[in-house]
């Protein structure tokens, strides 16, 4: 699965399959194409419950964490941070909350919206609320701040915080999930292995070409391959060697990359060569 910015993610078989069973149980066909398109649109990965779906009265919505928001902000390239809360207090009594999002415009910081959150109308009825009313208060009025200011990415977009009574068993995956998690966990610990394998050799494969584009000769290719680089373990490798650990695909498409920019080496020496001695002829002939 990518999750590359300004790039739709992409869902294999198996994880379409196991956000069916195990994150949207209760979404039918179409509403579980909504949901997956949602996803991709916005870059959050169900998986890690970044984004998940509730039914309330036979009807989906489409639910993040105030977290989601901010990641989504994040990756507009336009963000530029918000005020801290401010609160409204009557008599002791909390009454709403505050918050002013920023955007840049070029290299301008401008307040681009303002949401404010009235307690009366978000509360909810849990520990949570009752233990830290300000807290949760000021993460619907940021949600508010943040939909305005980005309608086009956050439109359709609720957190949990926003919609009072969320039933707590559909807003988690299903209980099977969490009883008998080997498995479940087994298969997303597979999945996000392979994907972060997947995104690391993409960036060494883009790193190796350009490195190569900047190689003057066939030694220097050498010299690069050979030379050792300390891995995050601490243990020292060649690139050659990391090469050789790669997928089959992407080793393959590293040796092409190392083996066209030999050719080309080759090609220009000859042609260099060849100018040489057309030149050094053309002088003795004079």
């Amino acid at each position: 699965m990518k999750n590359e910015t300004n790039e739709l993610i992409q869902f294999k078989e198996e994880q379409i399959e196991l956000i069916k069973k195990q994150i949207a149980p209760n979404a039918n066909n179409n509403e579980l194409k909504l949901f997956l398109y949602q996803a991709q649109r916005t870059g959050l990965d169900p998986l890690t419950r970044q984004i998940y779906c509730i039914h309330r009265g036979g009807k989906m919505t489409i639910q993040t964490s105030i977290d989601g928001f901010r990641v989504i902000a994040e990756r507009s390239g336009e963000y530029a941070g918000q005020d801290e809360p401010i609160y409204t207090e009557e008599n002791g009594k909390l009454i709403s909350c505050k918050i002013t999002v920023y955007k840049f415009r070029g290299d301008v910081r401008y307040p681009a919206s303002v949401g404010v959150a009235y307690f009366s109308e978000y509360v909810q009825q849990t520990p949570i609320w009752t233990k830290m009313p300000r807290v949760m208060l000021a993460k619907v009025a940021e949600a508010l701040a943040l939909r305005k200011a980005f309608p086009q990415d956050l439109s359709g977009l609720y957190t949990s915080d926003e919609i009072a009574d969320a039933p707590v068993k559909d807003v988690s995956p299903t209980n099977n999930f969490f009883k008998e998690p080997e498995e479940q966990m087994k298969n997303l610990s597979n999945i996000a292995n392979e994907e972060l394998k997947a995104s690391a050799e993409e960036q060494k494969l883009k790193k190796l070409k350009d490195d190569l584009s900047k190689m003057q000769s066939k030694q220097e290719i050498d010299d690069y391959l050979n030379k050792k680089i300390k891995g995050k373990s601490g243990k020292e490798s060649s690139r050659r060697e990391i090469i050789s650990l790669m997928s089959e695909e992407n080793a393959k498409k590293a040796m092409e990359m190392i083996d066209s920019t030999r050719k080309d080496l080759w090609i220009d020496q000859e042609e260099n060569e060849i100018e040489v001695g057309t030149e050094i002829e053309g002088e003795a002939n004079d």
